[in-house]
């Protein structure tokens, strides 16, 4: 390979880098402020409180907790935020092709 087919290479890799951070970013950022709207940042919050208080905070660790959130967190998640999220990455893919 020549060096301008090399560089040639080097900056679309680099491009397509860049432009799948800055989607991923953006996916990212539209995730968090749709969950902080509806409620379930304040919902996994509590529930983590409950659990604490519950089994006692000396009594838990981390991973614990993080195993016993992550579940509920999840299940949680409104539809609205889910189908709003799979039409975004599904228009990403799109715009690629």
């Amino acid at each position: 390979m020549s060096e301008p087919e090399l560089d040639q290479k080097i900056e679309t890799a680099l491009r397509n880098s860049i432009l799948e951070t800055n989607a991923k970013n953006r996916l990212k950022n539209l995730l968090f402020k749709r969950l902080s709207d509806s409620g379930w940042k304040s919902k996994v919050k509590k529930r983590c409180t409950e659990i604490i208080k519950t089994k006692g905070v000396n009594n838990i660790k981390f991973d614990q907790l993080e195993d016993e959130v992550l579940a509920y967190g999840r299940e949680i998640i409104p539809e609205d935020v889910k189908i709003e999220l799979l039409q975004q990455i599904s228009d990403l893919l799109d715009e690629t092709k």
